[in-house]
């Protein structure tokens, strides 16, 4: 309910005015009354020569301030509702990138772990496989360590037998009858000899190749932590990310809510009027930007995004000769719109690829994962830029990267 002054309830408290009705207001800045209330015998008294104003005037401006209140009080519940919905996204990415970092990670080191393993596997499956029977025979004596004087003869035997027909079986040799107690002989010298060569080049081996599995799976699992999660959407992580700039450089005042560090602009005053959205850090000159939006078109209106120089700002929108842009009416290449089919539609994701190369500008477009456009342009000192007509509408940059040529 609008506050307002009742006429008819008003009487003067000033004494012995008492029950005369409230007429007017004082607004002389000499009066040095408290109550500036006033009834017709205060004109003549305690406010005589005094300058005043109707009650009903006095409560007609009342209402109209109140009534701007309400407006801007309105206004602001939206922009407190925008920006908690806003901080409650960024929470929610973050604490889903940290899931997602972590997970990896994980991943990546138990990988890691179970492929260290088959590698030690691989080098003790020599010893495993080709001197199992010594190792019994070891582990006997050891089991037998305290009645040494009467071991289990049979067991013994038995694994002394598979010890010579392993042996014999190695050296391609047939057993004879009283051969245990001969000499070695040359050959099997020599075959000896050549075994320990074998094993030693094998052990060489897989020490080189274990090193450089080990740095080579290091160098993995970081190239892998910068390309995915250090070198991420600028707002989070990169020093040198993308920002909207926090003023305009037109005739109009600044209609844009900025945040999530100033990577998300929403409009949320003047509706209706179209105003340029630019980006903090002209673009460089050979260099290539690879840059990811997401359109937020929910109140429909004229929405552009690409980039221009500073010109634009002249007309506010990006459909001039000194701009590219992807709008919502087509694909404008310098005004000229090239594809009036291809429109911009609320939660489009918006895929941009700059090239500022000298001799190889170029300016592509995608729209969902769609290629859409590929121009050739000339201009110099150019910004990436937004335009957007209704409030509420917003642009939010997802992914944004730049590098030298």
């Amino acid at each position: 309910m609008e506050p307002s002054l009742e006429l008819d309830s008003l009487n003067c408290q000033h004494p012995g005015h008492s029950g005369s009705q409230i007429i007017g207001f004082c607004i002389d800045e000499k009066c040095k009354e408290s109550n500036k209330f006033t009834c017709s015998e205060c004109i003549f008294d305690v406010h005589s020569l005094h300058k005043l104003v109707k009650i009903k005037e006095l409560n007609n401006l009342i209402q109209t301030k109140y009534k701007v209140y309400k407006q801007n009080l309105e206004e602001e519940k939206k922009i407190i509702e925008v920006y908690k919905a806003s901080e409650l996204e960024s929470v929610e990415k973050i604490e889903k990138l940290k899931k997602d970092v972590i997970n990896e990670i994980e991943n990546k080191t138990n990988n890691f772990i179970q492929e260290l393993k088959n590698k030690y596997n691989e080098l003790i499956n020599f010893n495993a496989k080709d001197f199992a029977n010594l190792k019994d025979y070891e582990e006997f004596f050891i089991g037998n360590a305290a009645p040494i004087q009467n071991p289990d003869h049979s067991k013994l035997s038995e694994i002394c037998f598979n010890i010579y027909k392993e042996g014999n079986k190695s050296s391609g040799g047939t057993p004879s009858e009283g051969a245990s107690t001969e000499k070695p002989s040359k050959k099997s010298k020599e075959q000896k000899e050549k075994n320990e060569q074998k094993n030693n080049f094998i052990l060489d081996n897989f020490k080189k190749e274990f090193d450089s599995y080990i740095k080579d799976q290091f160098s993995n699992i970081q190239k892998y932590i910068n390309d995915n999660y250090l070198i991420m959407p600028n707002n989070f992580f990169n020093s040198k990310g993308f920002e909207w700039c926090e003023q305009t450089y037109s005739g109009y005042d600044f209609f844009y809510e900025l945040s999530n560090n100033k990577s998300k602009g929403v409009k949320t005053l003047s509706n209706g009027t179209m105003t340029i959205l630019r980006a903090k850090e002209m673009l460089e000159n050979n260099h290539l930007y690879k840059i990811k939006f997401k359109i937020g078109l929910r109140n429909n209106g004229d929405f552009d995004v690409g980039i221009g120089t500073e010109k634009v700002g002249d007309s506010c929108w990006l459909r001039t000769k000194e701009s590219l842009c992807i709008s919502n009416t087509g694909v404008l290449n310098l005004d000229l719109n090239m594809d009036n089919s291809i429109t911009l539609r609320d939660k489009d994701i918006v895929y941009l690829e700059i090239s500022t190369e000298e001799g190889n500008k170029y300016f592509e477009g995608h729209i969902n994962g769609k290629l859409i456009c590929k121009l050739d342009f000339y201009l110099d000192n150019v910004y990436i830029m937004a335009a957007i007509r209704n409030t509420n509408n917003y642009i939010e940059v997802l992914e944004y990267k730049d590098s030298p040529l």
